[in-house]
Parts: C-alpha cells; structure tokens; sequence
C-alpha cells in the first residue's frame, strides 16, 4: 500500500530515456459534454512537461495546452508548477488543489479521496516494470469551478487520479485498456488489462464503501466505430473475495493522441452503469501508433 512520501517526487527511482514520473487527474462533465484531462510529468534531468485539455465529441478539443522539457529543479509535488499550471498536494494521498490559467480558459478545483490509494503492486501480477517502478490510482471527488469561453461550470464529481515512477516503455505494450469509473463516494474502480511480450496480465481494484480490494481476472469487451474509436463498453470484473462488478457505459466525448513517438491512446468519456447504479466511466484503450492506423483504415473499408 502507498505511504504518504509516495504522493511526492521519486527521483532516485527514474532514469534512462524512458524514465519518467508522472501525475493525472481527470474530470468527466456528461452535462456539458466534455472531460478535462490534467496530466503532468517529469524526467530524470528534472524536465517538466504537461497537457491541459477539455474535449468534446469526435476529439473536438475546447481547449488543448501541453508543452514538455521545461526545467524544474528539485521541486516537488506539494508545490508544483508547470506554465500555467499548479498542483499541489496539501494532505498526502488525501488532498490535492489543481488549477490551470490559459487563454479563454480557468481551472480551479480540489480533489479528495474517497479510499486509500491503491498500488498495482498489490495485484497478483504486480506492477510490469515496463510502465511503472510503481503505480497507484486512487478514486476521489472533485470540486471546484471551471470557466471555458465565457461559461462559467461549477464542478462536483467523482474523479480518477493516478501517479507512476519508473519506466515507461510504450514499445513494449502490445495494446492495453485502462478503465475507471465510479457510481457514488461509495463505489469506484479501477483496472487495467495489459498484453505485452506474450502475456495478458490485469491490474486494479473494486473499493466499496471506502476498501480498495483487489482485481483477479477482468473481461472489457469494447464497440468501436468506422474511425476504430470506442463507442462504449461492457466489462465484468471478478475481485480476490470472488464478487462480481458489471459495467457498462457509451461514449460522449472522445480525445485521441500519440504518446512516447509509439503508441496511439484513445479515452473515452462514458455514462452508464456500474451493477445497475449510474456512474462516469472513462475507459482507454491503447495500441502500437502503427496497428491503430491500420485497424482504422479497416474499419473505414467495412463501414464504407
């Protein structure tokens, strides 16, 4: 299980090209149409890079800010700044302020967890050394204020985050599917299915009422439109107390984007259910840049 000092920096514990540590939070809005990615990191020669971005529908892209290589010295977590923006992580793996400044757009918001933060570590697959030394996700609300061309959104919602050190070698994932979601402070989960040199391993948690429990075995059956975008998910996972959690969810907002020069990742923003109850379901689905080209222009040929 994480300990507090892991909500700060590990720089001792990145280094080589594919080293990194890295922070994300999102916020998914059905009501307005949108989810608000807020994604940072940093690298071993204490390079900073960010993306701040709210997206609509078919990758329409309200707002989209990243930058990457900006230097940062020692500075950590409780005090973060990258461009336009801060983080801070007042009560660790408890409290966070985020907030962002950029043209036609502000971000002002608080997160607050809902249960312990949950290590893949304590998967029986463990946490694969090529995406992470370590890596927690942790379920939370979110409360807070953004404005966006004009309109003014109060916010209050359930949220994923999750924080990664290590290595992150993209080249050597075959093609994976992250899926959070949460239908109350009472409910959330989080897994991750992986292929990767041969081997599918899962990852992830069921936390009910405030306990995160381990995943065993995860099934996430995707739809998928002409552009081989996710258009929504069926997905049952069995957790180590042997209870089953069935989800379901369609699209309403979409971003897509390469990471890592490799791998093409696909998020979609969902509402649905989670055992019958309606939740936010965010589910990505990433594959080698190449196999994604290639699956789309598949789909566009059975579609046409």
């Amino acid at each position: 299980m994480p300990e507090p000092r892991d909500d700060l920096r590990h720089p001792g514990e990145i280094s080589g090209e594919h080293g990194r540590e890295s922070l994300f939070y999102n916020l998914l809005l059905p009501e307005h149409g949108v989810i608000l990615f807020v994604y940072t990191w940093v690298d071993a020669e204490d390079r900073a890079g960010y993306l701040f971005t709210v997206v609509g529908e078919d990758d329409t892209r309200r707002c989209f800010f990243a930058n990457d290589g900006v230097p940062v010295g020692d500075r950590d977590f409780d005090d973060w700044a990258v461009d336009g923006l801060t983080l801070r992580h007042r009560e660790l793996l408890h409290t966070a302020d985020l907030a962002f400044s950029g043209e036609d757009v502000e971000f002002h918001a608080t997160f607050t967890a809902i249960h312990d933060a949950f290590s893949y570590r304590q998967n029986q697959d463990g946490c694969p050394p090529f995406i992470a030394t370590d890596r927690f996700e942790q379920a939370g609300r979110m409360r807070g204020t953004l404005v966006l061309d004009g309109e003014r959104i109060e916010v209050d919602a359930t949220t994923q985050r999750d924080h990664s050190w290590g290595q992150r070698d993209w080249a050597a994932i075959q093609d994976w599917k992250w899926l959070s979601a949460q239908s109350s402070d009472a409910m959330a989960l989080n897994v991750m299915l992986i292929h990767a040199r041969g081997e599918t391993t899962c990852h992830g948690y069921v936390a009910r009422d405030g306990r995160a429990v381990s995943v065993v075995d995860v099934e996430i059956r995707a739809r998928y439109d002409e552009r081989w975008w996710q258009t929504g998910l069926d997905a049952t996972i069995v957790d180590e107390e042997g209870l089953e959690t069935v989800v379901a969810g369609r699209r309403f907002a979409f971003l897509t984007f390469e990471a890592g020069g490799v791998a093409t990742l696909n998020e979609a923003a969902c509402t649905g259910t989670i055992d019958g109850a309606a939740a936010l379901i965010h589910l990505e689905c990433g594959w080698p840049t190449a196999y994604a080209h290639a699956q789309a222009q598949a789909a566009a040929a059975r579609s046409a």
